[in-house]
């Protein structure tokens, strides 16, 4: 039996799942704590453990232990490459832990080249930090310099047209300190001069992201960005002992989760998809997402078929108060049954212990539904497009910002929050529905689909090397609600 073990390192937990390549379906999988305070290898540990607990023994463990280089009924009590890791053929890796990989991006007009620069640094996995327009002032290089982000995105200007701007840019992150990565994909006849002045950095050179109005091209940035994520950003992250023990950490964790958005897509069709995280939110589209009616106006820059956005104020924990705020206690409370002064109470026990899960208690669980709710409710509408309806001397028409996916059909939810939730498809009701904003472009009455298994990171990432058992085994795991 040949087997993989995907691990994703979440900001939260970490989360296994181990694979039969040869059958095509999940052995296991498990979940524990993800230490990143201290070590990330100890939460793998644990996670480890459990997932042995989970499958037992299989066949590739019986091999070992007749040759006496593993007991398949002993648990490990570290993270060691000669013992529980032996047992799988291979093993892949993804992770948000630790802030995921925290990016900038600067371009010269807010609504084009800047706006398509966040679009790739989020396409690309990222938590986009801030994004900068025109030139760089002496605050935007405070801030940059005291977040220090791990890949700056340095982009302005058509090919051809203004080159003052990115190389003004160019020159002011120059004497920041410390230095970090910098992709620039900006006009290409600024690109090898910027180059130069960012001689103290480690640069790179892409095609520029917009190089001319209403074209788009980020893949090769997108590229680039997981290239130096594997290069330089995990060995900042405190990976230790498990470096080692992975054959590759292919991609941060939403870009494997966007991968699998765009393999399943191509079985159930255009879908939206939302991952309820402790830190984060992150909400998928797959689907064009064009005007319904000819005579709806378009604005600002295309949209990609497969779109990320990432709510980073508003998770399950670390970032409660997020949705707190958002949403307002009364909501809260209204939704969770409890009153406002206990929801208050409550909120702020689970913004210190991040850790902590309902296991049982009424309370803790009538809450997390009503947050996972209104997380979903804030994170799709800050996602889909918008329409306004004005009028020209043509008489009334209507102006679409982002996509319309009113007409989507399918929704995919995820996120521990989520897919353990009784009744989830009350809690969709309620964040597509009640107190609807007549100008938002969510879906209207989608299919529920949940990753009942919390596998669609590992499927993603399964799928750079084994695209057709991740879509099986999605067809299996990823199923319709109810």
């Amino acid at each position: 039996m040949k087997t993989a073990l995907v691990i994703d390192f979440g900001s939260t937990y970490t989360k296994l799942t181990a694979v039969d390549l040869d059958e095509e379906k999940i052995l296991g999988t498990s979940q524990a704590y993800t230490t990143v305070e201290t070590d990330v290898a100890n939460g793998l540990s644990e996670g480890i453990k459990r997932l042995r607990e989970s499958i037992g023994s299989f066949s590739i463990s019986d091999e070992l232990e007749k040759s006496n280089e593993l007991d398949a009924a002993d648990v490990p009590d570290k993270v060691d490459g000669r013992n529980a890791f032996d047992e799988f053929d291979e093993i892949y890796a993804c992770s948000s832990a630790a802030g995921g990989l925290r990016m900038m991006a600067s371009g010269l007009v807010p609504e084009l080249t800047a706006e398509v620069a966040k679009a790739a640094s989020l396409g690309a996995g990222a938590k986009v930090l801030r994004t900068f327009a025109y030139e760089l002032t002496e605050d935007d290089l405070d801030y940059i310099k005291e977040e220090s982000p791990d890949i700056f995105l340095l982009a302005g200007g058509t090919d051809g047209g203004n080159q003052e701007n990115i190389i003004a840019n160019a020159t002011h992150l120059a004497s920041i300190n410390p230095v970090f990565p910098i992709i620039i994909a900006g006009n290409r006849n600024a690109a090898r001069k910027c180059e130069e002045i960012l001689a103290d950095f480690d640069t790179y050179i892409c095609p520029n992201i917009m190089p001319k109005l209403g074209v788009v091209e980020t893949d090769q940035v997108r590229a680039k960005i997981r290239e130096i994520f594997l290069s330089h950003i995990v060995k900042a992250k405190g990976m230790t002992e498990a470096q080692e023990l992975i054959s590759e950490i292919i991609m941060p964790t939403p870009a494997a989760v966007l991968s699998a958005m765009e393999l399943l897509a191509t079985e159930i069709g255009e879908l939206m998809g939302v991952d309820v995280g402790g830190a984060t939110t992150d909400v998928y589209s797959i689907a064009k997402g064009a005007p319904l009616q000819a005579s709806t106006v378009l604005k600002g820059i295309p949209e990609p078929y497969a779109k990320r956005t990432v709510e980073g104020d508003i998770g399950m924990r670390y970032s409660i108060y997020g949705i707190l705020d958002a949403a307002g206690v009364y909501r809260i409370a209204e939704i969770s049954g409890l009153s406002p002064p206990r929801v208050e109470e409550l909120v702020e026990v689970l913004s210190k212990s991040t850790d902590k899960l309902p296991d049982g208690d009424h309370e803790l669980e009538s809450l997390d539904r009503a947050l996972a709710t209104m997380a979903i409710k804030t994170a799709i509408a800050r996602h889909a497009g918008t329409m306004e309806e004005t009028y020209t001397p043509m008489g009334r028409t209507f102006v679409q910002t982002g996509k319309d996916l009113t007409n989507v059909e399918n929704l995919v939810v995820t996120g521990g929050s989520v897919i353990h939730m009784n009744d989830l498809e009350k809690s969709i009701e309620t964040a597509l529905r009640e107190n609807r904003d007549p100008a938002s472009l969510i879906p209207v009455s989608p299919k529920i689909w949940v990753d009942k298994k919390y596998i669609l990171a590992a499927m993603g990432l399964l799928s750079t090397k084994y695209p057709k058992t991740a879509l099986k085994i999605m067809k299996e795991e990823v199923t319709l609600y109810g």
